[in-house]
């Protein structure tokens, strides 16, 4: 329900004692009979706002009672006039005509000093279907004896007649249009209205000629086009509201040129369009004859209904309200949001800060309409944000960034951005591998996700770790034939293996004919080696593992190997592997030269550490 409260636009009354008389500078209308003035009819004027409904809930004429003679009621009879009138000329001799409406009620001496109200639904409805039609009330009194005096214009705002109606607004359509032109060459003030004077189509908008004002009647989203043709350089705008619709300014330099302008807004039932001269240097002359020698449109709007009203969610007020960094970022951190912020949280302040600056430039003029599309705002801001801390690759990328929505293409790009103790994330896809690749960053982390193949094309170590703690993880690796060479070299200590998949192509028995390709292998006296969560299979060796290499093989899957992992004088520790199928020819191989003590003293607990490792001791 909509509810609009208008005050009268005129008041005045007229005297059959004084019938050439006009008495509009009076505060008061006295409507019946009075002593000096004789028969007294009141007249009031309120002319109808244009209202997105054929008809109203409710309509209340509200009269202020100053002054009433008589013990009994008086009665005050609503009278529909039928012609425009000019309070300020208006006498009883020149009145207009008026029609009984059938619309009364009485007032009595307890009325003074109060309002009394009227239903005129029926009247106000009666005026809506025929625009126009609302010339005005007339207000009598027949019982010939009682006068009643109510405040009129100029009395003071509290105490001045009131009609108050209560509408509810007509469900939208699924359309909506209009096209209003003009073909005038009319001199446009500056801040002043186009006033069109026809109507191309109408559906859903409603518009007078020769009037600048467009009235939406069905509230939703609106895409709007205007054109304006002016004799010299101008700036025209959509004002709805009487205030400039954002991006909708337009110029141009040239004269007797079209200036075009285009923007969506939303709009509810009752809001008004103009297309204004705004801020053009003087005032615009209409240009109707461009071009030829006929008369042509020299202003146009086209409205056309896109969709429903933008209606944001409450709990967005305080995002869609941010003015800076600090206000969005208290916007976005409130709990009660209910935003995912797990990436948001990972990254560093300054990082946070490029986040929320894009959030809030990239905020709408009609702004963020749900959580989720404030949940996409940030995770977009985050995709295209450059971490060095986090690199990203995508196979087959050109002319990336590194940034979750612009990644590099290769490995060695990201590595070669990649911070120290940050990570390359290697997104889905197949990377060929034709030179080695040097993960030669400290603490750094190459990490891989379901759907990441890297297919080794040629001859050659394709993974080298010279990065003191650098992780592996998450990485499938093959070859498209088998090549005599290890998958990945470890280089550097502290290294981690952890989570990956490499296998290699299918070989014809016996497996001592297979080429001598594998998964890792450890160069000498590299410390404190991790192997965790690893699976290795269709494989020559799963690892060889130099002289005095150090660290823990823990929980990882072997099989279809001739040896799973070749002990070479090595010190690293067994916990917890398993054996697959096809079975490997040995499990633990422990070649000669390896140390007769710990951590390969007791064979059978190596073995149940294990799960049952065969175990080949060559020592």
């Amino acid at each position: 329900m909509a509810t609009i409260t208008l005050t009268a636009a005129g008041t005045t009354f007229v005297s059959g004692t004084l019938p050439d008389l006009n008495l509009s500078a009076s505060p008061v209308i006295i409507v019946g009979t009075n002593p000096v003035f004789g028969e007294s009819i009141g007249f009031l004027q309120f002319p109808l706002p244009p209202l997105p409904v054929p008809s109203v809930d409710r309509a209340i004429l509200r009269l202020f009672v100053i002054y009433k003679t008589g013990a009994d009621p008086s009665s005050i009879e609503v009278n529909r006039v039928t012609e425009d009138f000019d309070v300020t000329t208006i006498t009883y001799n020149s009145m207009p005509p008026f029609v009984a409406t059938g619309l009364a009620t009485n007032v009595t001496l307890g009325d003074v000093a109060k309002f009394i109200e009227i239903d005129v639904t029926d009247l106000v409805n009666q005026w809506l279907p025929v625009p126009g039609s609302d010339h005005g009330i007339a207000l009598t009194n027949s019982d010939g004896i009682t006068e009643v005096q109510f405040g009129g214009k100029g009395i003071g705002d509290a105490f001045e007649p009131q009609l108050v109606i209560d509408y509810s607004p007509v469900a939208p359509d699924e359309t909506s249009y209009a096209y209003i032109y003009n073909t005038g060459n009319q001199s446009i003030p500056v801040e002043g209205d186009i006033p069109f004077n026809a109507n191309g189509a109408l559906l859903g908008v409603s518009h007078n000629v020769d009037n600048g004002s467009i009235i939406i009647e069905n509230p939703g989203t609106y895409a709007v086009w205007f054109s304006v043709t002016g004799e010299t350089p101008n700036q025209f705008a959509l004002f709805q509201n009487n205030s400039p619709v954002p991006g909708s300014i337009y110029g141009t330099n040239a004269a007797s040129a079209g200036n075009l302008g285009m923007v969506i807004i939303s709009a509810q039932a009752g809001d008004v369009l103009t297309v204004r001269n705004y801020s053009s240097d003087e005032a615009i002359l209409l240009d109707n004859s461009a071009g030829g020698t006929e008369v042509n449109t020299s202003a146009s709007i086209k409205i056309l209904r896109i969709g429903p009203p933008t209606s944001p969610d409450p709990a967005l007020a305080a995002v869609n309200a941010a003015q800076d960094i600090a206000e969005m970022r208290m916007a976005i951190e409130d709990p009660l949001l209910g935003l995912d912020l797990t990436a948001y949280n990972a990254l560093s302040p300054a990082l946070q800060d490029q986040v929320l600056a894009t959030i809030l430039a990239n905020r709408p003029t009609l702004g963020y309409q749900t959580v989720a599309s404030v949940q996409d705002a940030l995770n977009n801001a985050i995709n295209q944000l450059v971490d060095p801390d986090n690199i990203y690759v995508k196979a087959g990328s050109v002319g990336g960034d590194g940034s979750i929505a612009n990644p590099f293409g290769t490995i060695p790009e990201g590595i070669a951005a990649i911070n120290p103790g940050g990570t390359v994330h290697v997104l889905a896809g197949t990377y060929p591998i034709t030179a080695q690749i040097n993960v030669n960053k400290p603490d750094i982390t190459v990490l891989g996700e379901e759907g990441t193949l890297l297919l080794l094309q040629a001859d050659l170590i394709p993974l080298l770790i010279t990065g003191n703690g650098a992780t592996l993880q998450g990485l499938t690796i093959t070859s498209d034939i088998p090549y005599p060479k290890e998958f990945i070299q470890i280089g550097a200590p502290n290294v981690k293996l952890i989570g990956n998949t490499i296998y290699g192509p299918p070989q014809d028995p016996p497996m001592s004919d297979w080429v001598v390709n594998r998964a890792v292998v450890s160069q000498v006296a590299t410390s404190n080696v991790l192997l965790e969560g690893n699976t290795f299979y269709s494989l020559r060796t799963g690892m060889y593992i130099n002289p005095n290499t150090t660290g823990a093989i823990n929980n990882n899957v072997v099989y279809n190997t001739k040896g799973g992992f070749l002990v070479d004088g090595a010190f690293t520790t067994f916990v917890g592997n398993s054996w697959g199928e096809p079975p490997n020819e040995f499990d633990i191989v422990l070649l000669a030269g390896t140390t007769f003590g710990p951590p390969y003293d007791d064979i059978p607990a190596l073995q149940a550490a294990n799960n049952n490792a065969t175990i080949s001791d060559q020592r």
